[in-house]
């Protein structure tokens, strides 16, 4: 249970800001607005994101759900830095 918790916690937040950052880089509005709408949808993201990650049967699945949707928005938001 503490291992998903942990799972879910770090790699919520790593999503959540992962996210949060193609979402930057995708929308045409100036810089305080892009970070304002980033401010209000981070949390919940996490939260739904710890809770999808919690729900999962064991400790390898958490990282395997995490990690499955961080390689590729970890590449997209690579490929917007980049380019």
């Amino acid at each position: 249970m503490w291992s998903k918790s942990a799972i879910a916690i770090i790699g919520g937040c790593i999503l959540s800001i992962s996210f949060m950052l193609n979402l930057n880089f995708l929308m045409p509005l100036q810089v305080d607005t892009r970070l304002f709408i980033g401010l209000l949808f981070s949390f919940p993201m996490w939260v739904g994101i710890m809770v999808w990650c919690y729900a999962s049967d064991s400790f390898k699945q958490a990282v395997k759900r995490c990690t499955a949707l961080f390689i590729p928005s970890a590449m997209f938001n690579a490929f917007f830095l980049f380019s």
